[in-house]
């Protein structure tokens, strides 16, 4: 009888905050200042054309520029269940368990998920950012549901 009422608990608990759904675009959503970054972009390009003496090198440097900002450039669907954290981008998708954070860190535009209960600065290359939906009390209370083994770490 016992594990009937904790399966009724738990279904209870995962009833609290509905699944999440949002897309992350920041070249369109914050577009006031977000071509600054594609000016930026092609800017350095034209430097190492103008620099390098070549086309080829230009084209290289921009690639590799958009290659590092691809998270800035295209768009990504984030997705909050029972399962985890599901990012999706570019037809391909990553879930994250949510046995796999052990720490969280709240920012003022975001999230970070950590690995480990004791994240060091180098942890911070491991680590996902979550950017905040419209709604970011809606993803406060998904976290505070689905991870209560996680520690929060102060700002």
């Amino acid at each position: 009888m016992a594990s009937t009422n904790g399966n009724s608990t738990q279904r209870q608990a995962q009833e609290i905050c509905e699944p999440l759904h949002w897309r992350s675009w920041p070249l369109v959503d914050q577009s006031r200042w977000s071509w600054l970054v594609v000016f930026g972009i092609v800017a350095v390009g034209g430097l190492v054309w103008y620099l390098g003496g070549g086309w080829l090198l230009a084209v290289a440097a921009i690639g590799g520029l958009a290659a590092v900002l691809w998270q800035f450039l295209l768009p990504i669907r984030y997705e909050i269940d029972a399962r985890g954290l599901r990012r999706r981008a570019l037809r391909r998708s990553r879930l994250i368990p949510w046995h796999a954070v052990r720490a969280y860190q709240l920012r003022p535009t975001g999230v970070v998920l950590y690995r480990r209960d004791d994240p060091t600065t180098v942890d911070l290359l491991r680590s996902l950012f979550v950017p905040f939906p419209a709604d970011e009390d809606t993803m406060l209370c998904a976290l505070r549901e689905h991870l209560p083994h996680a520690v929060e770490l102060p700002q």
